[in-house]
């Protein structure tokens, strides 16, 4: 078989491949969910960030208590500075410099601690939204269910999208754990 013959064997073979995978294609149902929106939009997601700044404002109370307490120090150390002696100036700086690293040490375990929070929420929210969306999928025989929040979706029908009717199911089952409310 000369050169011609094998390119020609070569494409007619990818054209059988292709024409395969396009016919089996056919018959896959597809779907599209933004689980981002449905974290951000749900009652779950709306009630795990609530919880979240909440407790940011606690820790935000703190970390403003101890910036004041540095702030009164540095200011008497200001004000005080000539009439101190250098034993009690060196006294009142450490107490400042012990002061900002108590800041420091308390910023930084904030941080980590919203962090932390922050992930279990979602990791919670995320659960619902996959046992809802099990739901849809199984309700409605999908065969592929892509997540637009990955980014790998560049365009899809609005017909493909599930996101409301799995955040309908995310809030109907918050609702009935809360009571009704």
């Amino acid at each position: 078989m000369g050169n011609g013959g094998k390119w020609l064997m070569a494409a007619v073979l990818a054209a059988a491949v292709a024409f395969a995978g396009a016919a089996r294609a056919e018959g896959i149902k597809v779907a599209v969910i933004d689980v981002n929106r449905i974290l951000n939009e749900s009652e779950a997601g709306k009630a795990a960030k609530k919880k979240m700044e909440e407790r940011y404002g606690e820790l935000k109370g703190k970390i403003d208590a101890k910036q004041e307490e540095a702030r009164k120090i540095k200011d008497e150390i200001d004000k005080q500075k000539i009439l101190l002696g250098k034993e009690k100036l060196k006294e009142k700086e450490d107490a400042l410099n012990e002061k900002i690293a108590e800041l420091r040490k308390l910023t930084q375990d904030a941080e980590k601690e919203m962090q932390t929070r922050q992930g279990e929420q979602t990791r919670e929210v995320l659960k619902v939204v996959e046992v809802q969306l099990e739901k849809v999928v199984a309700e409605e025989k999908f065969d592929l269910v892509l997540d637009r929040t990955q980014g790998a979706v560049v365009h899809f029908s609005p017909a493909l999208d599930i996101t409301a009717k799995v955040q309908e199911l995310v809030d109907k089952e918050g609702k009935e754990k809360s009571g009704g409310k």
